[in-house]
């Protein structure tokens, strides 16, 4: 079945155009366009590749303000973006010509003690969250960098330090309010459009813009956390002492293996992120005294901190500017000869591409148990089995060396694919064409068996395919 094209601002009668911007109060509502004040901010985003050109965007302030946003842009088929941190890479919460939602003013984040809840609007980044609910001693899953929004990454799964003890975001998901294609509001929860509920929680944004999550907060102490860097020599230690680690885990730590560069020299390195969900320094240390035994330590910055403060430790790592790409794969073991052959590959494409010595490989020792305990058609996330977590995250400065990075991360992405099931997470689905969304394959990849139901929902909720920014789902 073909769809029908999406159309831009330009194409759109001027006077239908005017009658919407005036159909909002201005002295509340900002509705932009190029030349205004506040427009070029606007349509900044977290990586360079991802800012385009949007004919209109709309600064939304209340529920009412996406209601008429999404009527508008649906009634006239208009290339539709929702943006609320911006961190997409693949442009999904851009438009060149269309129309954009911006969610950010609609940022406010409530908590509800005595059941522990967490409400956020569509809007808010979770380092609003974790400050919230820090005040009474309460956090929720959320990412790893405190300026990611949490519509796109709570949609679509959600991996976090709180992972191993609290499962996925999606898992801590207990109800939300969307605005589905055809402009209607509709409270979601395992009680209300149990249908829709189901979708959401792992659908990416395929079904609705959500106006408020209601999360599930859980009781949380101070931690310790950092960084803990050794020499590139000493891989093969590092990969068999976190193997070792791994067999006698909790499900209050974590390790994330980085393969990267330091600066200021930027020599290759292999960098530990560990974490410890507990106040005290004398834990940590036997917690992780496996990685401790690999040697001498290049850099080392481990101190007890605030539950929020965990979420900025990669703060200067992860700022905006420059072009970026997320792909990941996930494998069911460490294998050695695997992580030896991305080493290589990132020395080598480093070495000869000094313009992305800011790329990383991220292996996540997540203990999945929580995330596979859970029934893998009881949320539209998939997979529900033990794994772990391999991300490349690419960093580059120049349009000409797109194709170049691009290539060597697919590369990446196949050495670790011979260590598991080619599943995918939506998140980070990315590509420099919109071709791999339509792709079957992928997108059997991204939600195995759970892909047919999720077609089914499209055809009910949105058959006409508006949502039609990243992985996409066509009925």
């Amino acid at each position: 079945m073909s769809y029908p094209q999406k159309k831009l601002i330009k194409d759109i009668d001027p006077n239908e155009v005017q009658k919407f911007k005036k159909s909002f109060d201005n002295n509340i509502t900002k509705i932009l366009t190029e030349g205004d004040e506040g427009y070029e901010e606007s349509i900044l985003r977290w990586a360079d590749n991802s800012i385009r050109k949007a004919g209109i965007v709309v600064q939304a302030t209340c529920l009412d303000d996406i209601v008429k946003t999404v009527n508008f842009a649906n009634k006239n088929n208009l290339d539709f973006a929702v943006c609320c941190g911006g961190h997409s890479t693949s442009g999904s919460s851009s438009s060149e010509g269309g129309i954009v939602l911006n969610m950010r003013k609609l940022n406010k984040v409530r908590v509800d003690t005595e059941k522990k809840l967490i409400y956020a609007q569509g809007g808010a980044l979770f380092g609003e969250v974790d400050s919230e609910a820090w005040k009474y001693g309460l956090a929720t899953v959320g990412g790893i960098v405190h300026h990611t929004g949490i519509g796109g990454l709570s949609l679509g799964g959600g991996f976090g330090y709180l992972t191993s003890k609290h499962g996925l975001t999606v898992d801590n998901i207990m109800g939300a309010t969307i605005v589905t294609a055809d402009g209607e509001v509709r409270e979601l929860s395992a009680n209300k459009n149990e249908d829709l509920f189901w979708a959401i929680r792992g659908c990416g944004i395929n079904f609705g813009v959500v106006y408020e999550f209601i999360f599930q907060a859980h009781e949380q102490k101070e931690i310790v956390a950092g960084f803990l860097a050794f020499p590139a020599e000493k891989l093969d230690s590092a990969v068999e002492a976190s193997k070792a680690w791994l067999k006698n885990r909790g499900t209050d730590e974590n390790i994330t293996f980085v393969i990267n560069r330091l600066p200021p020299e930027n020599k290759p390195a292999i960098t530990f992120i560990l974490f410890s969900d507990d106040p005290s320094e004398q834990v940590f240390r036997k917690k992780f005294s496996l990685i401790y035994e690999c040697g001498e330590p290049i850099f080392e910055k481990v101190e007890r901190m605030p539950y929020p403060k965990l979420n900025m430790l990669l703060d200067e790592s992860t700022d905006f500017g420059d072009r970026k790409a997320v792909l990941n794969a996930q494998i069911d073991y460490v294998n050695i000869s695997s992580v030896r052959e991305a080493y290589e590959s990132f020395v080598n494409f480093t070495n000869e591409n000094p313009e992305a010595a800011q790329t990383h490989i991220e292996i996540d020792l997540i203990d999945s148990k929580k995330i596979a305990s859970i029934p893998s058609d009881s949320t539209a996330f998939h997979p529900r089995k033990q794994f772990y977590h391999v991300v490349i995250v690419q960093r580059w400065k120049t349009k000409e060396c797109d194709k170049i990075v691009y290539d060597w991360s697919k590369s990446i992405q196949s050495i670790f694919n011979k260590d598991g099931d080619k599943s995918l997470y939506v998140n980070f689905v990315d590509t420099t064409t919109d071709q791999a969304y339509n792709n079957e394959e992928i997108l059997k990849n991204v939600w195995g068996k759970n892909y047919e139901r999720l077609k089914e929902l499209k055809r009910k909720y949105d058959p006409n395919v508006f949502f039609r920014k990243g992985a996409v789902i066509f009925p």
